[in-house]
């Protein structure tokens, strides 16, 4: 039972990490989608005196821009993706935290394997609840980023339990 909780309680740390860093992608990529569209629309405005003699090529970039703007948010992660993400951060934090106390007194007889086996189950069931928004917000890994989440959590693990 000892291994199965561990292997559990590095897991919601990698989960955790890895949503971190997935959320820190997302807004940066948000961040310069707006910007772009920023920048877009002001060389429009203050580029007026050159546009002026062309209303149909202003007309038809404008719309453009609007169009981007709009089909961009349905692509392109949003406030709602953010808030969701925050919420699987926080989830994975509490649910690490639950995990290691658990491990902790399990590897110092605190509580039996019997004892331990139940407190397990009893929190991994909760993990279901967040599953559907994992499965909402994280449509696919990013290999990239998994990789990086990997590092960071074996960091974790070095540093604090001495592997």
């Amino acid at each position: 039972m000892r291994e199965r909780i561990w292997h559990e309680m590095v897991d919601a740390k990698l989960k955790g990490i890895y949503t971190k860093i997935y959320l820190a992608e997302q807004r940066k990529i948000n961040k310069w989608f707006n910007a772009f569209i920023l920048i877009f629309s002001a060389s429009g405005v203050l580029g007026w005196s050159f546009w002026k003699d062309f209303p149909l090529a202003t007309s038809i970039l404008v719309s453009g821009m609007a169009l981007f703007k709009i089909i961009g948010t349905e692509f392109l992660p949003n406030e709602k993706v953010f808030t969701k993400s925050e919420k699987i951060i926080d989830f994975y934090f509490n649910h690490f935290n639950q995990i290691e106390n658990l491990w902790y007194d399990h590897y110092n007889y605190i509580v039996s394997d019997s004892e331990a086996q139940e407190k397990f189950y009893s929190i991994i069931k909760s993990e279901s609840e967040i599953n559907k928004i994992v499965n909402d917000v994280i449509r696919n890994q990013n290999s990239k980023m998994l990789s990086t989440a990997e590092i960071e959590c074996d960091n974790y693990f070095k540093k604090i339990f001495n592997l």
